[in-house]
């Protein structure tokens, strides 16, 4: 018998832990923008919100599309042909808010979601796609909250934003980008504290395979 189910509850906890200190990351940003690379974390913020959707609509896709097929051929096109596709949506992003980071940011989350996607088996398929659906929810929520909810500027203030964010256009999150780091914030956190009471609560029976 192969135990899978430590590896699971490890990556688990592992990826909950990153989103949390990504989370509190973006709230120092808020609060003192100039301390994190003099100021580029501001752009930077408002472009992790919006690769994130991407993220959220990559994960079901390839993890589906690859996982419900046996043909490995077909796997491998599958791959290859949704990583170009959202890397090259990932560049226009990222082209708008001046800073490529992102793109190695959603490349490297695609080749992971790509070679996991080739391991998954019904029951690791089953928590991707949970996790999908309350990410995209929450996602939609706190979005939907930027438009209407006045989040206080606190160290992003408009000389900051002429220095560190020139160019930006007349979008709610370009014109409030505290908005979109708030509610990245928050959504960071709260997926991340999902992602570790999941990797607790897994049952291991159903993550266990015969050899």
């Amino acid at each position: 018998m192969h135990n899978v189910w430590i590896q699971d509850r490890l990556s688990g906890f592992v990826s909950g832990v990153s989103c949390i200190c990504l989370g509190a990351t973006l709230v120092m940003v808020w609060l003192d923008p100039m301390a994190w690379d003099e100021g580029h974390w501001v752009p930077f913020g408002v472009g992790i919100l919006i690769i994130e959707f991407l993220a959220l609509h990559s994960s079901v896709f390839i993890t589906n599309m690859i996982t419900n097929t046996d043909d490995r051929a077909q796997k491998l096109k599958y791959g290859i042909g949704f990583f170009i596709f959202y890397s090259l949506m990932a560049f226009g992003i990222a082209a708008g808010i001046g800073s490529f980071s992102l793109v190695l940011i959603l490349g490297a989350m695609m080749i992971g979601r790509t070679f996991a996607a080739f391991a998954q088996d019904s029951a690791t398929l089953a928590h991707t796609n949970a996790r999908s659906a309350l990410g995209i929810t929450l996602y939609i929520v706190l979005c939907g909250a930027t438009v209407f909810i006045d989040i206080p500027e606190m160290g992003i203030t408009n000389s900051v934003l002429a220095e560190v964010y020139p160019n930006r256009g007349g979008g709610v999150w370009e014109r409030h980008p505290e908005r979109a780091i708030v509610a990245a914030a928050v959504y960071f956190a709260v997926m991340g504290l999902v992602e570790i009471y999941w990797s607790i609560k897994r049952e291991p029976l159903k993550l266990i395979t015969s050899q």
